[in-house]
C-alpha cells in the first residue's frame, strides 16, 4: 500500500532526480530538467530500488523532497491532552456521537482542535475507522438553505448512516483549527501558533498533522481498531488526505476524492482546462512550502 501510494504521489514531485544530495535542499535554479515523469524506483545517484529494504530508503529520500520543495516539514508532537465531552445518541440514524477536544501546549503557547468520534450505536470493539476533516460546518449551511416549506430540516446525520449501518466509526476533526484555510489569515493560528517561525509547514502538511494527532487518540479507543485507520477528504482535503497517508505509516488506507493539482495529479501533463500549479500557488500560496512558487513555469 505504502509503495502504491508514493508511486501515485511521485508525479507532483519535479525534483525527485538523480544529482540532488539527500537531507540538502538544492536551490531550485540547479535541479535537472526532466521532460517525464521521474521513476520513484530510482536513487537519486541513479541506482535503482531492487529489494523492500531498498523501497524504505528510497520512500524516506522521496519524503525529504516534499517536505523540502512543495508542502513543507511535517512538526514534531507537542505535548497534548485529551478532554471527552458527554456522548449524543441519535436513535434514527443509528449513531452515538462523543465530542472530544484536542489541547496543545508547547512553550507556554497552547491551542485546542474539537474533534468528534462517531460510531455505531451497538458498536462492540475492534471496528475500523475513518478520519476526516469535520463537515459540521457544510451541514449548518445546508440547514440555513434549506427553503421553508413547512418541511422539518433534515437530520444532519443522514451522512453517517452509511458508514454506521457497515460497521465503520468516522473521526472527524475541525482542520480550521489546525490551520486557518484563509489566504489572508493563513498561518496564524493552530500549529503556526505552537510552533511560531520554526515551521515552513503548509497548510497541507499541517492538517496532514492534525489527522496523526487524531490517530494517536484513536489507538486508545478499544471500540476502534486501531490498525483499520482509513483517511479521507474531498478536493483540497483529498490533497490533505494523501499527504498524510504517506506521511504517516499506521494508515492502511489512503482514500483522496478528486484531490487534483497539488494532490495526485501530476504539474507536467494538464488535460483540457486543469488547474495547474502557477494557479493553485497563486490562489492558495498557504497550503505550500513558502518558496513552492519557485516552480511556476518551471515544472520541469
Amino acid at each position: 500500500m505504502k509503495a502504491l501510494l508514493i508511486v501515485t504521489a511521485v508525479a507532483l514531485l519535479m525534483s525527485a532526480t538523480p544529482g540532488i544530495v539527500f537531507g540538502a535542499v538544492k536551490p531550485v535554479a540547479e535541479l535537472p530538467e526532466i521532460a517525464d515523469l521521474p521513476n520513484p524506483f530510482q536513487f537519486q545517484d541513479g541506482s535503482m530500488v531492487e529489494t523492500p529494504a531498498d523501497w524504505a530508503r528510497r520512500r524516506d529520500e522521496l519524503k525529504a523532497l516534499f517536505q523540502d520543495y512543495q508542502y513543507g516539514h511535517l512538526p514534531p508532537n507537542a505535548a497534548m491532552t485529551v478532554a471527552w465531552g458527554e456522548p449524543e445518541q441519535d436513535d434514527e440514524i443509528g449513531i452515538v456521537t462523543r465530542p472530544f477536544d484536542l489541547n496543545f501546549e508547547r512553550e507556554g503557547r497552547a491551542i485546542t482542535v474539537h474533534a468528534w468520534l462517531i460510531m455505531p450505536k451497538d458498536a462492540g470493539e475492534g471496528i475500523p475507522v475513518v478520519v476526516q476533516g469535520s463537515l459540521r460546518g457544510f451541514f449548518a449551511r445546508m440547514r440555513a438553505n434549506q427553503p421553508d416549506n413547512g418541511e422539518p430540516p433534515p437530520n444532519p446525520n443522514q451522512f453517517y448512516r452509511i458508514f454506521a449501518e457497515r460497521g465503520y466509526a468516522v473521526a472527524e476533526l475541525n482542520l480550521n483549527e489546525v490551520a486557518t484555510d484563509n489566504r489572508d489569515n493563513a498561518r496564524t493560528n493552530g500549529i503556526y501558533t505552537l510552533f511560531g517561525e520554526d515551521i515552513d509547514t503548509g497548510g497541507l502538511m499541517a492538517w496532514a498533522w492534525g489527522v496523526s494527532r487524531v490517530i494517536d487518540v484513536l489507538e486508545g479507543v478499544k471500540e476502534v481498531d486501531a490498525t483499520k485507520v482509513v483517511v479521507t477528504g474531498h478536493s483540497r482535503y483529498g490533497k490533505a488526505a494523501l499527504v498524510a497517508g504517506a506521511f504517516d505509516e499506521r494508515i492502511a488506507l489512503t482514500v483522496p476524492s478528486h484531490s487534483g493539482c497539488g494532490g495526485t495529479a501530476p504539474y507536467r501533463y494538464i488535460f483540457g482546462n486543469s488547474e495547474q500549479l502557477h494557479n493553485i500557488v497563486g490562489a492558495f500560496p498557504y497550503w505550500f512550502h513558502p518558496d513552492f512558487n519557485r516552480f511556476v513555469d518551471n515544472v520541469t
